[in-house]
């Protein structure tokens, strides 16, 4: 019966306590998988959580959407690796671009067949104050790639 008592009040004790959305999960730093791959950016922890954009990066946390996890294995590391060079650089998204294009490549989990797929889902982006239309990022990161 005591027993009984303290697992109940444990539970009520528990459900005071906030707990994380569901769909929001933070992960510390080098515990990432990002489709079989352990992706890593330094100190940096990420937390999976809906947002209105597919990733986003802050000092010291990237944000990843959770649709990410769902993309083709290249396109998840590039979007991880573009928010992990915002942590490197600052905010300048050509300079993202370029980063994680250039990494991808050396990583040699970026080719140039999926680099055409990561464009064809970016060629439609319309742009805005701190992003280039998609058009423009493509021939950007495309440059970036050759180099």
């Amino acid at each position: 019966m005591f027993k009984n008592c303290l697992v109940a009040a444990a539970a009520s004790l528990l459900a005071l306590v906030p707990q994380p959305a569901a769909a929001q999960r933070l992960i510390l730093p080098g515990a990432l998988l990002l489709a079989g791959y352990r992706a890593t950016c330094g100190p940096v922890d990420t937390m999976i959580q809906p947002i209105n954009d597919i990733a986003a990066a802050y000092t010291g946390r990237i944000i990843l959407h959770p649709r990410v996890l769902n993309l083709p294995r290249a396109q998840q590391l590039f979007w991880y690796t573009h928010e992990c060079a915002h942590q490197i650089f600052g905010p300048g998204e050509a300079a993202a671009d370029c980063w994680a294009v250039q990494q991808g490549k050396i990583q040699g989990w970026l080719t140039s067949a999926e680099l055409s797929a990561l464009g064809a889902s970016m060629r439609a982006f319309p742009g805005d104050a701190n992003h280039a239309d998609g058009p423009s990022r493509l021939a950007a990161m495309n440059s970036c790639y050759a180099r």
